[in-house]
């Protein structure tokens, strides 16, 4: 499962990585691939992704649902 969420205000989507099962924020729009963090990690050139042990703890509190409530991830990536 899916949920796309909020972070340094771009929608992405939180996901596992499908090559590895690592959480992590996958883009929506080719433009996000010049956020920081983010890699490439595909065959493909739409296949970018921040992973989240990547992220500080503070980089992390601001991955909000798309309505602003702040997401507790670890509890998230459980459902994933």
């Amino acid at each position: 499962m899916e949920q796309k969420v909020i972070y340094n205000g771009q929608v992405l989507t939180l996901t596992r990585f499908w090559a590895t099962g690592e959480p992590c924020l996958w883009i929506t729009d080719p433009q996000q691939i010049g956020m920081p963090k983010m890699e490439f990690v595909g065959g493909y050139p739409n296949e970018y992704c921040i992973f989240l042990k990547n992220l500080t703890e503070t980089e992390l509190a601001r991955i909000t649902s798309p309505d602003g409530v702040p997401l507790d991830v670890k509890e998230e990536l459980r459902q994933l």
